[in-house]
């Protein structure tokens, strides 16, 4: 979580010199380089799957990385790092929510008053800057819940693929779909000499941080990250896993305010803990939901 917390942060970094679907792209594919040699030396008799859980796989990928990336880098484009990574937190709550709907799960009073207390954060800091309250941008709030959306059905996909399947075979499986499913975007709407230029142009300090973004994106945060999230899932369950999500926007705020990508407020720090603060409670208690919901 602490690396996708840092995650917002390089992307950021990375939108200055490439479009957003170039960069998905790029991490895609830089991080098969890591993933499928490590695979094939240790864990090749995991890597074959069954057809009839092709459709799995196929859905795995399409609500991530394809359609949670694109969320997540485009509403990059029109909002901060902290926005967007408080948003993309709210994720165990909704996830929580669709399980509830889906599985005619209960919530107790605890876990409805901390989804109210970190709806009410969310939405206060979508209004608030510096400046005090303002017009946020509405199509990158939009994108940047397609990200929620997508990462919800992701999660409940991973959960019963990771009975039969190896983690790093099904990430390694996952990267390699989204990159094919990017490739048709890459080459109909991005500019093949500007992405050429940004990667090999751009020198000195530039040059450096493009790089370094572009690799911690690739390596940590595209393999990394999802390996230990999926062993993580594996081990002790969606509803415990979920819970260290919450500090994935302190992690963004923090880093984003060192990066100078945005201005230090203890106002929005403290709307920041307040929307952590409703998560833990939403969460609170939900370990059986999820366990009655998955078996």
């Amino acid at each position: 979580m602490v690396i996708w917390g840092a995650s917002f942060v390089f992307t950021k970094i990375c939108l200055q010199y490439l479009d957003p679907v170039a960069l998905i792209w790029l991490r895609l594919f830089i991080s098969l380089f890591v993933l499928i040699p490590f695979v094939f030396l240790f864990y090749r008799d995991t890597f074959k799957f069954k057809w009839k859980d092709l459709k799995f796989m196929g859905l795995l990928a399409v609500f991530e990385p394809f359609l949670y990336f694109l969320g997540e880098n485009f509403s990059l484009v029109y909002l901060s790092a902290s926005l967007v990574s408080v948003i993309v937190a709210t994720i165990p709550v909704f996830t929580t929510i669709f399980a509830v709907w889906i599985f005619r799960e209960k919530l107790n009073v605890i876990n409805a008053i901390g989804i109210a207390i970190s709806i009410c954060g969310t939405v206060f800091i979508l209004f608030w800057d510096n400046a005090g309250f303002h017009i946020v941008n509405a199509r990158g709030v939009l994108l940047a819940f397609l990200s929620v959306f997508s990462a919800t059905c992701y999660v409940l996909i991973l959960k019963k693929l990771l009975r039969n399947y190896n983690p790093i075979a099904l990430l390694t499986w996952q990267n390699i779909i989204g990159c094919l499913l990017f490739t048709p975007l890459l080459l109909g709407f991005s500019n093949m000499n500007t992405i050429r230029d940004s990667l090999f142009a751009v020198s000195g300090k530039e040059g450096v941080m493009l790089w370094s973004a572009l690799l911690i994106l690739s390596f940590f945060c595209s393999a990394i990250a999802f390996l230990f999230f999926a062993n993580a899932i594996k081990i002790g369950g969606i509803a415990k896993t979920n819970v260290f999500s919450n500090i994935v926007p302190i992690v963004t705020f923090i880093l984003a305010a060192i990066a100078g990508q945005e201005y230090f407020s203890f106002i929005k720090l403290s709307a920041v803990f307040i929307v952590v603060g409703g998560l833990v409670l939403a969460q609170r208690q939900n370990s059986r939901l999820f366990r009655n919901s998955m078996k």
